[in-house]
């Protein structure tokens, strides 16, 4: 341990002096890098190789000729209510070979492409009211179950509502959309939050 103490302040006597050398050998070095190294010249880029071609032009040009006009389509003129139309008026020709070129119509909307709401505890039914039978429907003696989808909103009423299954007549899902807008809920909560929310209810129409 003391030939280790005694070298250690022998190195920080001589400190200084390895520093001093150390930096001379590092001046001594770059100076012998820039004496040894070659000069830099700049030389500019010469093209070595320069020729010309000389190209003969023909003395006319070929223009082509112009486009064959083509004549404009009939514009079709909407004649309006109660217009008499000339017989004399031209009509344009109805063909139907490029029938199968047109594209297909659009698809009928997707009844699952609605609107989705996240919640913990789901909308309570506090308020039904009962549909009104038609007169119609109840005469034909016409029994059916409509499925309704409600959105409630957070203070318990129902903002919107939609058909989703029905085997009965249009009128009477009308009548069980009416009454669906009608219902009281106990809205929805996300934690301790009231939110939107929607459900599915059954409406039936039943003939005592």
């Amino acid at each position: 341990m003391a030939t280790v103490a005694v070298e250690n302040v022998r190195f920080k006597k001589g400190y200084t002096k390895y520093l001093r050398n150390s930096l001379f050998a590092a001046i001594v070095v770059h100076f012998l890098v820039f004496y040894f190294s070659p000069q830099f010249e700049f030389k500019p880029y010469v093209l070595r190789e320069e020729y010309f071609e000389a190209i003969d032009l023909p003395e006319q040009f070929d223009i082509p000729p112009p486009p064959k006009e083509i004549a404009q389509p009939a514009i079709p003129i909407e004649a309006a209510e109660g217009e008499e139309v000339d017989e004399e008026a031209d009509i344009a020709p109805t063909t139907f070979d490029r029938i199968d070129e047109l594209p297909p119509p659009p698809p009928p909307p997707s009844e699952q492409a609605q609107d989705f709401y996240a919640f913990d505890e789901p909308p309570q039914l506090v308020k039904f009211v009962s549909p009104r039978y038609p007169e119609l429907a109840k005469q034909a003696g016409i029994e059916g179950t409509v499925l309704i989808r409600v959105v409630v909103g957070e203070d318990g009423k129902v903002t919107n509502a939609s058909v989703i299954q029905s085997d009965v007549t249009p009128a009477m899902e009308k009548a069980a959309i009416a009454a669906a807008k009608k219902f009281i809920f106990k809205p929805a909560k996300q934690r301790t939050v009231p939110v939107r929310a929607a459900m599915a209810i059954p409406i039936r129409f039943k003939l005592h």
